[in-house]
């Protein structure tokens, strides 16, 4: 999509981290922004804060693992702001243990949030950007840990390749629409993923436990705004896979891809 000034964005889990960055990425390019988060205070919150860039933002309370609820989120956008052009299913939890120490009740929270919480936004979503025909985005979120597998990240990471699938699929079946879609994976993104104790926290006091216990995060951690501006480019240049670190994330990518090959290659020996 181009010149998005004047589109309309909707974006979960945006009260806060990586949403919140997005959200503060597309007020200042011009978009009208509404932001749905399951704490809805905080939702609220953080609305009051954007303000400080544009009056086009509204904040909702919304819990994307019930698709009855993301249908009224959408419903209220389109009230206040009319057609929604851009859709970004940020929202998503951690669950990060071996498989044996993480419940199935854990187990069923994540993938309720982190794929179903995806996989409704689209199924609200995507008929009403076909149907204005003014073209549309949909970002899904997933995350490095959706592209290379980690220890202790079961839940979490399975969720996460869960969404990479399910967004290449998507991008498949709109080849020939007015629409398209990305999917998000972000390496390391400073936000309260890493200190949830402290999610409602001031700012000193963030830094000072970031400084004290997390330095590693100060170090390769990337401001969620800056992660916003690559998302707000991806959709421009209509990127299938938005990234946010080219180092790290290469060796690792490198790393997977070279196993991949080298299995094939064991298996079935070039001649």
């Amino acid at each position: 999509m181009k010149n998005l000034e004047g589109k309309v964005a909707f974006i979960t889990g945006g009260a806060s981290g990586i949403g919140l960055g997005i959200a503060t990425a597309f007020l200042k390019a011009g978009i009208k922004v509404a932001i749905g988060d399951i704490a809805g205070e905080r939702a609220q919150k953080a609305a009051g804060q954007l303000k400080k860039i544009s009056d086009d933002i509204l904040a909702l309370t919304i819990d994307t693992s019930s698709e009855e609820s993301v249908e009224k989120a959408a419903q209220k956008v389109e009230a206040i702001y009319g057609n929604v052009h851009i859709v970004c299913n940020n929202a998503g939890i951690g669950g990060g243990r071996r498989f044996l120490d993480t419940p199935m009740e854990r187990w069923q929270r994540v993938i309720d949030v982190n794929l179903w919480g995806v996989l409704h936004g689209i199924n609200v979503f995507l008929p009403r950007l076909l149907q204005h025909g003014e073209g549309g985005h949909i970002v899904n979120t997933s995350s490095f840990s959706g592209i290379v597998g980690h220890h202790s990240q079961s839940c979490y990471g399975t969720s996460k390749f869960a969404v990479v699938g399910m967004t290449e699929y998507l991008r498949n079946d709109l080849e020939k629409e007015n629409v398209s879609a990305s999917v998000l994976c972000p390496h390391v993104v400073d936000t309260p993923i890493y200190y949830p104790d402290l999610a409602d926290a001031d700012v000193a006091t963030i830094e000072k436990f970031k400084q004290e216990k997390m330095p590693w995060l100060k170090k390769i951690g990337v401001d969620a705004e800056e992660t916003g501006n690559m998302v707000l480019r991806g959709i421009e240049t209509d990127e299938l896979y938005i990234f946010t670190d080219g180092t790290d994330s290469r060796e690792m990518m490198e790393g997977r891809t070279r196993a991949l090959f080298e299995a094939m290659d064991r298996q079935f020996p070039p001649r």
